[in-house]
């Protein structure tokens, strides 16, 4: 029995047994309807129905079964179909990500050209803003997706976040920096030393600030800005220390520039948030899960 005889079963009990009316519903024959019965019954050696002069009267313990499961599969089946279905259909609507500048423009660059390239009708909205305060973006659904750094505080029953990417920060330094040869380095060589960092919108700032209240030492920071591309550059030819992940090098790559590492490091966890809802757009869906795969 196809999903087709599974259909047409369900339409005989639902027309009270009535073979020319369930007839007539699924648009065939009374007989062939009949035929389709008999022939499944005698296969399977089982009655589907119990019968009083030759007309159905109502479903055996068996016909019973046979109904609650198929009721389960034909909704399934549908379920299926439509999802394949749209599938073909094109994408189309808009979408807005909320991503840190300094994501944007390294990590995730390529993702979101790829998912243009392969998707032009989809409308990509990106809202350039620094992590600390895409968590508001994201309360107030200003935002669909929001890329931060974990550890994000968001509830974690209102909020899904899903790991992307997981790196460390690291000092960067001019190569001449006399800490630049070091293997790696303790927090304790920053007290006092002359530093470039994020401004206070990058959870990196905050992040920093919070190890230095920690380890008790007084930070010397001579700029602070939202464009990590010149706080690297501040590095060059000075004795200016930044602290940024270690990908950073995968982007930025420079003979002049040392990249070390901390003896203690604090990991730099890149995750996609979105908030938890029944269901989601087939854009919404479809976005999120290729972000996953092309970090995966």
């Amino acid at each position: 029995m196809d999903i087709r005889h599974l259909e047409y079963f369900i339409a005989i009990v639902d027309a009270n047994y009535n073979l020319s009316k369930a007839a007539q519903t699924i648009h065939i024959s009374q007989s062939a309807l009949s035929q389709m019965i008999k022939i499944f019954e005698e296969n399977e050696k089982i009655l589907l129905f119990e019968r009083s002069y030759s007309k159905l009267k109502h479903l055996t313990p068996a016909g019973e079964k046979l109904y609650e499961h198929a009721k389960i599969i034909t909704k399934n089946y549908e379920t299926m179909m439509e999802e394949i279905r749209n599938f073909k259909t094109e994408l189309v609507g808009e979408i807005r990500i909320g991503v840190p500048p300094f994501i944007i423009s390294t990590v995730f660059s390529q993702v979101i050209s790829e998912l243009k390239r392969h998707n032009p009708n989809i409308t990509i909205t990106i809202v350039e803003i620094g992590a600390y305060h895409l968590k508001e973006k994201l309360r107030l659904e200003e935002v669909d997706i929001a890329i931060m750094l974990h550890p994000t505080e968001l509830k974690s029953d209102q909020v899904e976040e899903v790991l992307l990417i997981e790196n460390e920060l690291c000092a960067f330094m001019d190569a001449k920096n006399p800490l630049a040869d070091a293997a790696n380095i303790p927090w304790t060589a920053l007290n006092n030393a002359p530093l470039a960092i994020f401004d206070k919108s990058y959870m990196i700032h905050q992040q920093l600030m919070s190890e230095f209240k920690k380890r008790q030492l007084t930070p010397n920071i001579l700029i602070q800005s939202n464009y990590w591309d010149f706080i690297l550059r501040s590095t060059f030819k000075t004795d200016i220390i930044t602290i940024l992940p270690a990908v950073t090098l995968d982007y930025f790559p420079a003979h002049n520039i040392s990249c070390v590492t901390f003896d203690e490091p604090i990991k730099w966890q890149v995750v996609m948030c979105r908030n938890k809802k029944k269901t989601y757009s087939k854009l919404a869906e479809f976005v999120f899960e290729t972000i996953i795969e092309h970090f995966t």
